[in-house]
């Protein structure tokens, strides 16, 4: 797997612990101040100001390849969809 951080919002608690428990690093989007790879929040809730340029990944080879957030809405989603999205970075497959 490959190491991603995950910023979730304080108020969806079941998915801070089942996605910590899929062993995914998970920080608070409100107070964290480094780089993150994915935000999960729920419906209409989320504040995008909470997403600072030092959120952002810098654009590097490596791991890290990859510039932008992925952010994925966890309304009517399980951790285990919720997982499986931020494995394949995607919402869905391609065909």
């Amino acid at each position: 797997m490959v190491f991603i951080i995950v910023a979730v919002q304080k108020t969806l608690p079941e998915i801070i612990e089942g996605l910590k428990a899929k062993g995914h690093e998970v920080v608070d989007i409100e107070t964290y101040n480094y780089p993150i790879d994915a935000i999960v929040y729920e419906g209409n809730s989320f504040q995008i100001s909470y997403v600072s340029r030092n959120n952002m990944p810098e654009m590097v080879n490596g791991q890290r390849g990859s510039f932008g957030v992925l952010m994925i809405n966890s309304l009517g989603k399980s951790v285990e969809e919720i997982d499986d999205i931020l494995r394949l970075r995607c919402y869905s497959y391609l065909f």
